[in-house]
């Protein structure tokens, strides 16, 4: 496949330049040293940093030409010449000595470091992984570099000169501004479409307007979000099966062990009381008592999870929900000497829900993190909002989340609680998914867990008159237990 970047080995301009580049063998290693072009364009890239120098140098150059040529002159002079002849033999010795030492000195150097520089560029271009083409107003392909002849499954000859569009038909030729960033469809010669990322900026020309395009392939791109997609409705898929058969086990076990339960709750309680009547220990019965209810509570998570509630749905400002829940858990975070924070902004967050699900929510959270903390700790909550969403962060500083479980957390009957049922946090992201929300949890770093609920933030404000009296109380609370 010929390259379609320029080569310089075939440019007679650049051939000379190498071949006068190299210098013979003078037998004195620091004279070479000095006079090698290599040793010159070095010493001129690190003095020559700005036109002030370039200018120094210059002058300098012309005045020690000028001062050489006012000793010489008078030594080759004529006597009979007069000063007309003097001034035109003056100025052509100094043209004679200045224009070979201003090449030697300055121009040779920088016109190596810019063959250098343009050399490297094209190198990198040529090399690069993805497709790089320029071309012009008109659409015409002016060069590519061999990753685009891949790309196109094309040679030189088949794509340099032709329009851009033959391998990329919708490609606009005309951009309101630059750079721009394009996902389209391009077309190899058999046919074949793929999907392309084009970036097109200016191309630097001072004779003709020209555009540069950087494509890049996006098939396996495609292909692993595609997979990635189907992966995900498969899953979904199949979590509404296991949520199918979830909830009609759940209407048999309710059916099934609820009412009996309820029998033998009663009888135990009227017993219960006709032995205290009597004087009998009731230990065992209270001990039976609880450990029914207990089972209740799990039948009772089971149908919760199984089906959710539908909940009524408003508008309400997150801060009075989450001050309700706060206060529910105050007494146990002193009982635990956990040190509790809240830190929500002033203005309302308005979010759109039923209230009461959301304060489950919230009250589920907040319990999990004291269960992680029984030897007390630090828990923060944390509300924002930004994008148009409300993210709402509780953090611990527990031992975090076994990471056995934490792929499966939201699972059901995923647990480490030793009498726990594994349903709290599948019901905490059915919740916030049934508004629209996203519930996650990672461990902290070094210890802790966080919990990060996002909901849709509402734009409207809430009007001040309808507010209740809680909701005007300082909304940013920082209570230290």
């Amino acid at each position: 496949m010929p390259d379609p970047v320029l080569n310089y080995d075939s440019s007679p301009i650049f051939r000379r330049h190498r071949s006068a580049a190299a210098l013979p063998d003078s037998g004195s290693p620091f004279l070479h040293q000095w006079v090698g072009m290599p040793s010159r364009v070095t010493a001129v890239t690190t003095l020559l940093r700005s036109p002030l120098r370039i200018l120094s140098v210059v002058l300098l150059l012309v005045f020690a030409a000028e001062v050489a040529v006012m000793f010489v002159l008078p030594h080759i002079m004529p006597e009979s010449y007069g000063e007309a002849w003097k001034a035109i033999l003056d100025a052509v010795l100094l043209t004679l000595v200045c224009a070979p030492a201003l090449w030697w000195v300055l121009i040779a150097p920088l016109r190596r470091v810019a063959i250098q520089e343009h050399q490297r560029s094209q190198t990198i271009v040529a090399n690069a992984s993805e497709g790089i083409v320029t071309f012009d107003s008109d659409g015409t392909v002016i060069s590519g570099n061999r990753a685009a002849l891949e790309l196109f499954q094309m040679d030189a000859l088949e794509l340099i000169g032709k329009t851009v569009r033959l391998a990329i038909p919708n490609l606009p030729l005309s951009f309101s501004e630059l750079p721009g960033e394009f996902r389209l469809d391009a077309v190899r010669p058999n046919g074949s479409r793929f999907p392309v990322q084009v970036s097109v900026s200016e191309y630097p020309s001072e004779t003709q307007e020209l555009r540069i395009a950087i494509i890049r392939d996006l098939t396996d791109t495609q292909r692993a979000e595609e997979e990635r997609l189907l992966m995900a409705r498969q899953t979904e898929a199949l979590r509404a099966q296991q949520m199918a058969t979830l909830a009609q086990l759940a209407t048999g076990v309710a059916h099934e062990i609820r009412n009996p339960l309820t029998s033998i709750k009663m009888l135990i309680q009227v017993n219960r009381s006709k032995f205290a009547e009597e004087g009998l220990p009731t230990d065992d019965l209270e001990l039976v008592e609880h450990e029914i209810r207990r089972m209740e509570q799990s039948v009772n998570s089971l149908l919760d999870y199984a089906r959710p509630e539908q909940g009524e749905f408003t508008k309400f400002a997150f801060q009075d929900t989450l001050r309700k829940a706060v206060q529910l858990i105050e007494g146990r975070c002193e009982s635990q000497k956990v040190r509790l924070s809240v830190d929500v902004p002033s203005t309302p967050l308005l979010v759109e829900g039923d209230a009461s699900q959301i304060q489950q929510l919230l009250l589920n959270l907040t319990l999990n993190a004291l269960d992680a903390m029984p030897g007390g700790g630090e828990l923060r909550i944390v509300a924002d909002r930004a994008e148009g969403k409300v993210q709402i962060k509780v953090l611990d500083t527990g031992a975090g989340i076994d990471p056995t479980v934490l792929g499966k957390l939201f699972s059901p009957f995923v647990t480490t609680k030793p009498n726990g049922v594994g349903l709290g946090l599948g019901i905490c992201r059915r919740i916030a998914e049934s508004h629209r929300g996203e519930l996650i949890g990672v461990n902290r770093i070094p210890h802790g867990a966080e919990f990060r609920l996002t909901l849709p933030c509402q734009n409207a404000s809430l009007d001040h008159a309808n507010q209740s009296q809680d909701s005007e109380d300082d909304a940013k609370v920082a209570s230290h237990r």
